[in-house]
């Protein structure tokens, strides 16, 4: 009888004790959730900042590829070269002209 007295005792024990750290555990959070929390914040905060950031690259590629039809789209136009007939040759002496 003096086992039966003792287990029952250790029972009750154990039942308070998982009641009392039961009751504890949704009165406070423990700090791993607070923990969990700041490290979501971070990540949707930064995962925030990488989608803004990839947007204003996708941004500026499509802006610079746009620049880039419309300089080839431009006309060109040709500009004649002009050469004077007669220009003179250093080489030889000064009085000769080249024509071309």
């Amino acid at each position: 009888m003096h086992s039966q007295a003792a287990r029952d005792e250790a029972s009750r024990r154990a039942e308070g004790q998982f009641k009392s750290k039961k009751k504890t555990d949704t009165q406070t959070p423990p700090a791993d959730d607070a923990r969990r929390e700041a490290e979501a914040e971070k990540t949707a905060r930064l995962r925030t900042l990488r989608l803004a950031k990839e947007a204003a690259d996708r941004d500026t590629a499509n802006r610079d590829a746009a620049a880039a039809t419309a300089r080839k789209k431009e006309t060109r136009r040709r500009v004649s070269k002009t050469r004077t007939s007669r220009t003179t040759d250093t080489t030889r002496s000064r009085a000769t002209t080249r024509t071309w």
